[in-house]
């Protein structure tokens, strides 16, 4: 900008980078004051300023020549009159007109990003073409995988921390963008630069992210569209039909060099309504490609298939961990968030996850444990934790059901108590239960139930008459707990 000033007191008047012009009018031949005018000039990051002697500064100021001189200032001195009107208009229309011209450049540069992505060649000739556009390094560093460099390194790259990357921002020679794709951030574009970066750098900068984030999004929708369509093999390998060495060429071919060490199954059940909405599928490759990187940072490499009513997530374990359901839990976590941006839900419904087997061959094992864990929710409820090695006695009732023997085996240990309460409601099933959890301890449970050490000495003499007096005796006992639960698990929680 150009800015006209007679005052010599600059205070907050100016943003900096401006060119100022004076007559000196304020200070006139006052050496003190011209000096101290210009200090404050130099101290607000001022452009240079131009002066106008013979009117009202008539000598030439050395002290202003000097001070200029030792902080590299420019001092314009002009022994005529001039137009300063002329100036700031020639000036402001040199402006303008670069700034006219770098919109113009950049709509340029948009429109080249637009031909190479319609183009289909690709990621690096976006890259070159920032490089050549800018002059400036370029690199682009994907979470997963090798960088690529602008112009190649002559030794190998060296991936900067973010504190370094933060530190050498703070000079402005260096500039960096997220590659945001589904909201995941999948790699960063920098350019880097000997000197500081202009206005334009930073603008084509952000058109080339923008043009990155599609690129990568159109690659990844196609390669997911691809495998989504490749789910025959995939129910091969649940029914447990593929050898081991197929299994492993597959997981080659999708991520080089891999070694899995496990693998376990997530299941989430889908209603109709989610199946026939009109956008079922754009949502399911999007949600795909989100999954596959939450996974991924999470320890895991995901197979997805649907089957039927069933969007089933084959998990391949990368990682030597024993404790593998923590990261998983925070995966699917995370993956759940990606239903509430509004739209199709596809991670809301109820879900099972199997044990982790190391054969690879035996995802059938894995499968039907996490079927069966959605099967065990729709009786008792949904679970926080729905992981089938954690159901605990509900994989005994579970089973018990499946053989017929669940209705006989609650009657055999509580049909007396459930026979004596249809008739006098004596709420002993409900103190049976919190005297178990209590361990046999009396205060614990009468505080408990809300009643007096009496009433439940009574009502604990009534379950002794009604199931024999040997029913806190080890064995018993446990198979009394398993009852409550079985009954629970037939009729609902006991109140």
């Amino acid at each position: 900008w150009v800015h006209i000033m007679e005052v010599t007191k600059v205070g907050e008047l100016l943003n900096g980078n401006e060119l100022i012009l004076t007559t000196g009018i304020g200070w006139q031949e006052e050496e003190d004051v011209s000096a101290s005018f210009l200090q404050q000039l130099i101290d607000c990051n001022a452009a240079g300023l131009c002066v106008e002697l013979g009117t009202h500064t008539r000598t030439s100021p050395e002290r202003m020549k000097q001070l200029a001189v030792r902080s590299d200032f420019p001092l314009i001195l002009f022994h005529e009159e001039v137009r300063y009107v002329d100036i700031t208009r020639d000036l402001h229309t040199f402006f303008i007109h670069r700034q006219h011209q770098m919109i113009s450049d950049l709509d340029a540069l948009t429109n080249q990003f637009n031909r190479l992505l319609l183009s289909g060649k690709g990621l690096l000739p976006l890259l070159r073409l920032l490089h050549e556009k800018t002059r400036r390094k370029v690199a682009f560093l994907p979470a997963d995988g090798e960088p690529l460099m602008l112009p190649p390194p002559s030794k190998p790259a060296h991936r900067q921390s973010d504190d370094e990357r933060m530190s050498s921002g703070k000079n402005k020679r260096t500039a960096g963008r997220p590659i945001i794709v589904m909201g995941q951030k999948f790699a960063e574009l920098i350019i880097e630069s000997g000197e500081e970066l202009g206005e334009f750098d930073i603008l084509a900068l952000d058109r080339c992210a923008t043009a990155v984030a599609q690129e990568m999004m159109r690659t990844m929708n196609v390669e997911e569209r691809r495998r989504y369509k490749e789910s025959d093999w995939i129910r091969e390998w649940l029914d447990g039909k593929l050898k081991e060495s197929d299994i492993a060429d597959y997981v080659l071919s999708v991520k080089p060099g891999a070694q899995p060490r496990s693998v376990t199954v997530c299941v989430f059940e889908l209603d109709r309504k989610t199946l026939l909405a009109p956008d079922f599928e754009t949502v399911l490759v999007g949600r795909f490609i989100s999954a596959r990187f939450i996974f991924e940072q999470n320890g895991f490499l995901l197979v997805p298939v649907l089957l039927g009513q069933q969007l089933v997530l084959i998990l391949l374990h990368l990682k030597p961990q024993i404790a593998w359901i923590p990261p998983l839990a925070r995966a699917v976590e995370r993956l759940r968030k990606t239903d509430k941006t509004g739209g199709v839900a596809l991670f809301a419904g109820l879900m099972g996850v199997g044990p982790a087997s190391p054969e690879l061959t035996a995802l059938n094992k894995s499968f039907q444990a996490a079927c069966e864990t959605i099967a065990i929710q729709k009786t008792i409820g949904p679970l926080n934790r729905p992981f089938y090695t954690e159901l605990h006695v509900y994989r005994i009732i579970s089973g018990m059901e499946k053989a017929g023997q669940l209705a006989a085996f609650t009657e055999d240990y509580l049909g007396p108590i459930l026979r004596y309460e249809r008739n006098k409601n004596a709420h002993l099933l409900k103190t049976l239960k919190v005297y178990l959890q209590s361990s046999g301890a009396k205060q614990e449970t009468a505080n408990a139930l809300f009643i007096v050490r009496q009433t439940l000495y009574h009502r604990l003499t009534k379950i002794g008459e009604l199931l024999g007096e040997d029913f806190m005796a080890p064995q018993k006992r446990l198979m009394l707990e398993l009852a409550l639960y079985a009954y629970e698990y037939s009729h609902g929680p006991v109140t």
